[in-house]
């Protein structure tokens, strides 16, 4: 091997080396970003369900508070809860993925029924 081509390794090796030593010791960082996560809860009308954004503190720690609370169905006249926690979670993660893809969040009557809720 020429001393060029020799010298072209040893650099090409020491900045693999380097952007490895970047890559693994740089933290994960939640900076300006939101996670939401929905949750049953058992209420008065039957079931609901709290959907909780949790945002990182000054620590990159992350602190949760409630965003939605919905004790019964949306969208149904009267209040008349889920029958059962996995119905409430249904409809908690339908709200999340059209916040997630910034949809207008509400559920409506055809929505439901779509979703075999209403029978």
């Amino acid at each position: 091997m020429t001393i060029k081509r020799t010298y072209s390794l040893i650099g090409l090796a020491a900045l693999l080396v380097c952007f490895a030593v970047i890559f693994f010791s740089r933290q994960k960082s939640f900076e300006g970003k939101v996670f939401l996560h929905a949750e049953a809860v058992q209420t008065a009308y039957g079931w609901g369900y709290n959907i909780y954004s949790s945002k990182p503190d000054e620590n990159n720690e992350l602190k949760e508070k409630i965003y939605i609370k919905q004790e019964f169905m949306p969208a149904v006249p009267g209040k008349k809860g889920f029958k059962t926690a996995s119905e409430a979670l249904l409809v908690g993660n339908l709200v999340i993925k059209r916040i997630s893809s910034r949809i207008e969040p509400s559920i409506s009557l055809r929505d439901l029924d779509s979703l075999g809720l209403l029978k």
